[in-house]
């Protein structure tokens, strides 16, 4: 019967001893986890913020609208380049140097073709959160020199995926309409939010738009010292 007030002694001792190390674990994770809590909002407002900030910078320029019905996305891109239809063309047609001016784009090349019928095979890159996925496409290409372009996937790991592009000068500028039908092979395409899309699709454009606006002013020469 001794043994047994040494005993209850003993496990207070051990309770008091579990509880202090369970209140000194609280006071010393608990601003750390507070910070943790806060860091990832705040990296994450400021990447929307950044993104908000570039989407403002473009819209003003490029005008994007996109329709993702889960199964089928339809792009519509329209903006207007300083350049005569000539330029914006050489542009839109340099399928062996896209991969040169267009970061999305990992390789492209004319690998058949005569006159205004071409076979293009390219390879493009699309980043959505911690996923990286590859397009693989061989595209069946119908020119209309300086008017129209149209784009046909004749093998890819896309279920479909048709794109026109149409040049219209206006005056000394030069107005360029872009509609794609696509009709995705993963699910992840099929599933992305509505802004990304639209972001990649501006970003691509203006990156087109950067290239034509520099060869012009490459055409144009050094201004003259009057």
């Amino acid at each position: 019967m001794s043994a047994l007030p040494e005993m209850k002694n003993a496990l207070i001792n051990i309770i008091r001893v579990i509880s202090a190390a369970f209140l000194l674990g609280l006071l010393l994770n608990a601003p750390v986890s507070a910070e943790a809590e806060r860091q990832p909002k705040i990296e994450k407002t400021s990447a929307v913020n950044l993104v908000e900030q570039n989407n403002e910078h473009h819209d003003r320029e490029i005008e994007v609208s996109v329709q993702n019905n889960g199964e089928r996305i339809v792009i519509y891109v329209t903006f207007l380049a300083p350049v005569v239809a000539q330029q914006a063309w050489s542009v839109l047609t340099d399928f062996d140097n896209f991969s040169n001016f267009l970061s999305g784009v990992q390789s492209s090349k004319v690998i058949n073709g005569t006159g205004d019928t071409l076979k293009v095979s390219q390879r493009g890159i699309i980043k959505y959160g911690f996923f990286t996925y590859t397009i693989d496409s061989l595209g069946e290409v119908t020119l209309s020199p300086i008017k129209r372009i149209h784009e046909r996937m004749i093998t890819g790991n896309m279920r479909k995926m048709e794109e026109t592009t149409l040049v219209l000068p206006e005056g000394n500028q030069t107005r360029i309409n872009y509609y794609a039908d696509i009709v995705p092979g993963h699910w992840m395409l099929r599933f992305v939010g509505q802004p990304f899309i639209e972001n990649d699709a501006r970003e691509r454009f203006q990156q087109m738009k950067n290239e034509m606006i520099r060869r012009g002013k490459m055409l144009a020469g050094p201004a003259k010292i009057s």
